[in-house]
C-alpha cells in the first residue's frame, strides 16, 4: 500500500485525479493559536508566533495543507485603513482609507514587504517552509480584490457606490470604482507573488463580499469576474516556476455563480457549507477540484464527533468519487473548535482510500 506526501496528494486532486486517499485540509487559522496557547493578538502580529502555531497544529493533526492566516486587514492597512487591535482577538475596522471616490486616483500600491502586516504573513510562510519543506504545501492568505475594495472604502459605502454605478453605467463613479478594483487587484497580485517567493505553494483568494448572499450573479460577472480572471492569469504565470496551485473561495451560497467561479482560472474551488457538493460536482467537477465543505460553526465548532463524522462522510460521498476533491471546512475553522472534532474530520478522510465506490 503506497502513501503519497501531502503535497503529492493535493496535486493529484488538483489534476482531477485519484490520489492514494482523500486529501483533507480544514482551514485552520486562529484555531492554531488557541491550540498552541498563543494569544490571537500576538499570533496575527508576529510571523514567528504564527509559524509556531501552525507548525504545532500540523504536528497534532497532520492535515494536508497548512494555512498561516488570521484576519483580513493586513493588505488594507498598507493602503492606510485604520484598525483597532484587541487583547487575544483579531483586529477590527476603524476607519477607511478612501472617503470620497476622487481619492481613489491617489492610492498607491503598497509594498508587501513593508506596508501593513503583510510582512507578518511572509515571515510565517518562510519559517514554515524551512520546517515543512516539500512534505506539505503552505497556503497563502489572500483577501479578495472585491472584499479589499470594501475595506478601503468601508463595506456599506462601497456596496452602495457599486449599486449606484451599476444603475447608471458609464459615468465617473463607475470609472473610479473600476480604478479602485484595478488597484486592489494589483496589490493582491503583488502580495501573492511575494507569498510564492517566500515558499507558499497554494495561493488562496477569499472574496467574501462577492458572495451571492451579498451581490447578484450579474453584478459578480460585471464587477468581480473580469478582475479575478486577470488576477489568476497573472498568478498562474508567476506560479509556473514553483508548480503552484490557485484556490478561490467565496463565502455563502455561491450556487448561482459556480460556473463563473470555475471560469476564474483557479485549480481549486473552496465551497462554503451552503453549497450542495453533489450539485457542484455535477456542474463543475470536471473542470476544477472542489474543496469543502463541512459546516465550520454548526458541525465543527458546535457539533459532536459523530456529527463531524457524518458530515465529512457525506461530503466525500457527494464529491469524492473519481477524485478531484479535497475534504475541507466550508470556511475558517472557528478558533475554539474542539480538537476531537478536527481529528474526527481528518480520520474520516484518511479512512477513504482510492479507488472508492461511486
Amino acid at each position: 500500500m503506497f502513501r503519497l506526501s501531502s503535497w503529492e496528494r493535493v496535486r493529484r486532486a488538483a489534476e482531477l485525479a485519484e490520489p492514494d486517499m482523500v486529501p483533507v485540509a480544514p482551514y485552520i487559522g486562529n484555531h492554531a493559536a488557541v491550540l498552541a496557547g498563543i494569544p490571537i493578538d500576538r499570533y496575527c502580529t508576529s510571523g514567528e508566533a504564527m509559524a509556531r502555531a501552525q507548525w504545532e497544529a500540523w504536528k497534532i493533526y497532520g492535515h494536508d495543507i497548512l494555512a498561516p492566516i488570521s484576519d483580513t486587514y493586513y493588505i488594507a492597512e498598507g493602503f492606510g485603513v485604520e484598525v483597532d487591535h484587541h487583547p487575544d482577538s483579531t483586529p477590527t475596522f476603524r476607519a477607511p482609507a478612501v472617503k470620497e471616490l476622487d481619492a481613489v486616483e491617489r492610492l498607491e500600491i503598497p509594498d508587501p514587504h513593508r506596508a501593513g502586516r503583510m510582512s507578518v504573513y511572509l515571515e510565517a510562510i518562510r519559517r514554515l517552509r524551512d520546517r515543512v519543506e516539500d512534505e506539505a504545501p503552505i497556503r497563502a492568505p489572500g483577501t479578495g480584490l472585491f472584499t479589499l475594495a470594501g475595506h478601503l472604502m468601508g463595506t456599506e459605502r462601497f456596496l452602495m457606490e457599486v449599486a449606484l454605478a451599476d444603475a447608471e453605467p458609464g459615468g465617473a463613479a463607475e470609472g473610479a470604482l473600476r480604478m479602485l478594483l484595478d488597484k486592489t487587484t494589483q496589490a493582491l497580485a503583488a502580495f501573492e507573488k511575494a507569498c510564492l517567493d517566500a515558499g507558499a505553494r497554494v495561493l488562496g483568494v477569499g472574496d467574501s463580499l462577492a458572495s451571492s448572499d451579498v451581490i447578484s450573479p450579474a453584478m459578480f460577472d460585471k464587477w468581480v469576474l473580469p478582475f479575478e480572471k486577470r488576477l489568476f492569469a497573472e498568478l498562474n504565470e508567476h506560479g509556473k516556476q514553483y508548480g503552484a496551485l490557485m484556490l478561490f473561495h467565496v463565502c455563502g451560497n455561491t450556487t448561482p455563480i459556480l460556473e463563473s467561479m470555475a471560469d476564474c482560472g483557479a485549480q481549486l474551488l473552496e465551497l462554503d457549507s451552503k453549497v450542495a457538493l453533489r450539485l457542484a460536482k455535477e456542474r463543475i467537477g470536471q473542470r476544477v477540484c472542489l474543496v469543502g465543505n463541512v459546516d465550520p460553526s454548526a458541525v465543527l465548532r458546535n457539533g459532536s464527533v459523530a456529527d463531524v463524522e457524518r458530515a465529512a462522510t457525506q461530503a466525500i460521498r457527494d464529491a469524492g468519487p473519481r477524485g478531484g476533491f479535497i475534504l475541507g471546512s466550508g470556511c475558517e475553522v472557528p478558533a475554539h473548535t474542539p480538537r476531537a472534532n478536527i481529528e474526527a474530520m481528518i480520520r474520516v478522510a484518511r479512512n477513504h482510500r482510492y479507488p472508492m465506490d461511486q
